[in-house]
């Protein structure tokens, strides 16, 4: 057994403990034992002074791969920004380079204490192999839009179909099984038929799949579903039974008053990206009014071209202080919220709670150290998730395990080349750019 001596745990289990001076130990890549006295069976011991350990962050929603877009056209309206310059960009975009932006992205996720996240995309199987390489879990959902992509239904779903088999295949090949997850992706309303949605509805209530979708994001696309269907995107979706607790719901920007309750009696998980909402002049979610409806909200990023990081300190800032502005009112969504939303609302979000989420003996061995003497923010220590949240950086992550297995240790990485990584993305970069004819 491994056994980590830390001076403080932040748990996040039932009862939300915060235990000083405890031990964790580790074996068979899950949490066995946590108490005050060293456990008997040791092999090792890792001594931690000064050193905060808290649950791996889960992104509960991202493009991981598109790191290889950060920075392209910035400043612009979501519609204009998608169609003018990142969906030229990513039809020029092979497999491998896929594969690149994925494992660049994880390598900048680990760094940021993330262990988790919820991606959607295309190329998905690329994804899923950088999660296999860099050692990290993820739930991972083939963007199917056959209003996009101008295919039949059928023939949509056939496709996430064939990658959920190959998802499979590959996670049994890479003994991978408990890192790798499957939901389906429509990636919006509008992006998919109603017979496609309703493909979806059926299968995730056959097979318990959950289902990953883009929700009430933009005032346009409000306009637009109600334009086309006489609903809101919220009241569509629940019109033709597809909004249920499997269903992780990213962005639920504008909802309307009556819309709440809908929210919370079908279940719907709430996947809050408060930068790039902020960035992209989206708006700001009323994630006070969900958590006061006990509807569940995680805390996503949204990912590298929309953000333009994948940092879940800043997240957790910005998640914490904007609706405390936006709403005039300190005491709304406390620190001690955010941190929940990235850790144990999330993992209930994807489904995952019974194994990450939390440090509880018999969950996996996800964990961050931070290390709280890296900087001076770190000191004095009130309150864990004031620290976690209003005064520490990525900076102060020195180590991250998952699965029990250092994929970042005292600083360095473990499984990646950075500098590698560095040029093949730079040089992906370069290359879409030439063939989009973009300067």
């Amino acid at each position: 057994m491994i056994v980590l001596h830390p001076s403080i745990i932040v748990t996040m289990d039932s009862e939300r403990r915060i235990l000083r001076d405890h031990f964790i130990g580790i074996e068979n890549g899950e949490i066995r034992y946590i108490g005050k006295e060293k456990p008997a069976e040791t092999e090792e011991i890792v001594e931690l002074p000064h050193r905060m350990i808290v649950p791996g962050f889960i992104d509960a929603h991202t493009h991981v791969a598109m790191t290889i877009l950060r920075g392209l056209k910035d400043d612009a309206d979501l519609m204009e920004w998608l169609q003018k310059y990142i969906l030229p960009m990513e039809m020029r975009l092979k497999p491998n380079d896929v594969y690149y932006g994925a494992l660049y992205g994880i390598t900048e996720m680990i760094r940021s204490g993330i262990t988790a996240f919820l991606d959607m995309y295309y190329h998905e199987i690329e994804i899923a192999k950088a999660v296999a390489d860099a050692g990290v879990r993820a739930v991972l959902s083939y963007g199917s839009a056959d209003v996009f992509f101008n295919r039949s239904p059928e023939e949509e779903f056939k496709i996430a179909k064939n990658f959920r088999m190959e998802l499979e295949k590959l996670a049994r090949e890479r003994d991978a099984k408990d890192r790798l997850f499957f939901a389906y992706g429509p990636p919006s309303p509008y992006g998919c038929t109603k017979e496609l949605l309703e493909i979806f509805r059926d299968e995730s209530r056959k097979t318990g799949y959950r289902i990953h979708i883009h929700l009430a994001e933009t005032q346009s696309e409000v306009k637009q579903i109600k334009e086309k269907t006489g609903y809101t995107p919220i009241e569509y979706l629940n019109s033709i039974g597809l909004l249920s607790d499997k269903v992780m719901a990213a962005h639920v920007v504008w909802v309307e008053d009556k819309e709440f309750g809908i929210l919370r009696e079908r279940g719907v998980h709430v996947l809050h990206n408060p930068i790039s909402n902020l960035k992209l002049a989206s708006g700001i979610a009323p994630i006070p009014r969900m958590l006061s409806e006990g509807i569940n909200v995680a805390l996503a990023t949204d990912g590298p071209a929309s953000n333009n990081r994948l940092d879940m300190f800043r997240e957790m800032h910005v998640a914490a202080i904007i609706h405390k502005g936006y709403n005039r009112d300190p005491k709304i969504v406390p620190a001690k919220t955010v941190v929940e939303m990235a850790t144990i609302n999330a993992a209930k979000a994807l489904g995952l709670n019974n194994i990450i989420g939390s440090i509880e003996v018999g969950k996996k061995a996800d964990l961050v150290v931070i290390n709280l003497k890296k900087g001076p923010h770190g000191t004095p220590l009130h309150d864990p998730y004031s620290m976690i949240v209003y005064a520490l950086d990525q900076s102060y992550v020195e180590s991250v395990m998952v699965n029990g297995e250092w994929l970042y240790r005292n600083g360095e990485y473990v499984k990646v080349n950075l500098e590698e990584l560095r040029e093949k993305v730079q040089g992906i970069r370069e290359r879409l750019m030439r063939e989009a004819g973009i300067s």
